[in-house]
Parts: C-alpha cells; sequence; structure tokens
C-alpha cells in the first residue's frame, strides 16, 4: 500500500492506483490498511459510523454482493489533509447476474498518514445493453 505521509500529486495518485487493485480483488484487509482505527465513515447510502470494524462490516456485505469489479479512480482536488476523488466502475449484481455501473465522489482526509474520515456519494445503474 502505498504511504500518504506527504499529501503530493504524485503520491495520491498512486495510493489511488493501489485503490483501484485492492477494490477490484475485494481485498479487505488490505483496504483496511490505510485507515485510522477511529475513522469516521459517510459512505453512500449507509448510516454513518465510526471504526475499522465497522467499515470491514460495510466493505464485505458490499464485495458480497459483487463480482468482477473494475474500478477507475481519477483525483479531483488536492488541498492537504483532504482530498476529492471520483471513480466510475462496474461489476455484476450476484442477485441478478445484470451489470451494474457507477459513479462516485470522495472526500478523505488524512491524519498520521492514515484516512480519518471518508465521505463518499454514489449513484449506480443497470448497464446500457
Amino acid at each position: 500500500m502505498t504511504a500518504l505521509d506527504k499529501l503530493t500529486e504524485a503520491a495520491v495518485g498512486a495510493a489511488l492506483e493501489d485503490y483501484e487493485k485492492l477494490f477490484a480483488n475485494g481485498e479487505v484487509e488490505s483496504i483496511l490498511e490505510g485507515f485510522a482505527e477511529d475513522v469516521e465513515v459517510h459512505y453512500a447510502s449507509f448510516p454513518p459510523f465510526t471504526g475499522k470494524d465497522k467499515l470491514r462490516e460495510m466493505l464485505q456485505r458490499r464485495f458480497a454482493e459483487m463480482r468482477d469489479y473494475q474500478l477507475s479512480k481519477r483525483l479531483e482536488v488536492l488541498c492537504p489533509p483532504h482530498f476529492v476523488s471520483s471513480w466510475t466502475g462496474s461489476w455484476i449484481d450476484i442477485r441478478t447476474n445484470k451489470r451494474m455501473e457507477l459513479f462516485g465522489l470522495e472526500l478523505l482526509t488524512v491524519r498520521d498518514g492514515k484516512f480519518g474520515r471518508w465521505t463518499a456519494s454514489v449513484s449506480a445503474w443497470p448497464a446500457a445493453g
């Protein structure tokens, strides 16, 4: 995992590339390495929560409902200790076997090289075709 000790465009870009792979492979424990123990999360329609254990549960729940997850992240704004990225992605929904697409925006706050706050808004829809 790329360390975020310094919030430079190059470091954040490298971290986003790492997270593309980790999320695509559903590597929950590796994803969690980048988050503080007391991370504050406000993700999409999930009720806000605090802590890595709850983040683990949320990620495991999400990954259990999808396969063939593909993700592309892009840095939009860098204003240390915060940055904003956008992402597009697709996956196959386990229940319906339909390909889904998504677009998301996230605001991350970095503290001591780890994510201390993660706020994200995500929209998903069935893929055309």
